[in-house]
């Protein structure tokens, strides 16, 4: 049973700086015109980073290839090693973009960060975009719903607390993500339904 939505977290597209890209248009550009394509990391297969790419490329109709890696760090050192041409990734991207490491492109949620305002977020671009981590907080299903009100309520007063959100955005770890139980429902099926479609078309597997 759902009880209440918790962080949201946006991921960051990021690229080499010896990619011939300046900004989220020029990689684009560059992407479909490339040959043989351009390749691209992810935390893992089927991890939201492949999704949120994958999206993307449908969305902007390019190909890129993917190649998935066993975790955020060794995706973040192939970027830098210039193994691939880029990829989305989460707060640990940040500081590299800032250092001047890494290029940031673009967010992708629906507005922009806090953490880099500059930097555009996809859908500017493709309206209908979106690929953001979500964080919340369940129990078992036959909890009486007076404790899971109880709990919600907290939770909720927590969450709207200043402090509670510059502690997150301190550390790169989104943003409180605050919602009616009814829109935090909707919300899941939405999520189930449109990356279910993105798994679906791009023949997404995970072994």
């Amino acid at each position: 049973m759902p009880i209440a939505s918790i962080v949201s977290n946006q991921l960051l597209l990021a690229i080499n700086p010896k990619v011939a890209a300046k900004d989220f248009k020029e990689f684009m550009a560059l992407a479909k015109r490339s040959e043989p394509p351009l390749f691209y990391a992810s935390i893992g297969n089927g991890s939201l980073h492949h999704i949120a790419m994958e999206m993307l490329k449908q969305e902007a109709g390019v190909n890129l290839v993917h190649v998935p890696y066993r975790g955020g760090g060794p995706a973040g050192i192939a970027m830098l090693a210039g193994d691939v041409a880029g990829g989305f990734g989460g707060g640990s991207l940040f500081p590299m973009v800032s250092s001047g490491e890494l290029r940031g492109l673009a967010v992708s949620g629906r507005t922009r960060s806090q953490q880099l305002p500059d930097l555009p977020s996809i859908s500017e671009f493709y309206p209908n975009y979106e690929a953001t981590i979500w964080q919340g907080l369940f129990a078992p299903t036959g909890v009486p719903p007076e404790i899971l009100d109880k709990v919600r309520k907290e939770v909720t007063a927590v969450l709207e607390t200043r402090e509670f959100a510059d502690n997150l955005i301190k550390t790169g770890s989104g943003e409180p993500y605050i919602t009616t139980l009814e829109e935090f429902k909707a919300r899941i099926q939405r999520d189930y339904e449109r990356y279910g479609r993105i798994v679906k078309a791009a023949g997404i597997e995970v072994r």
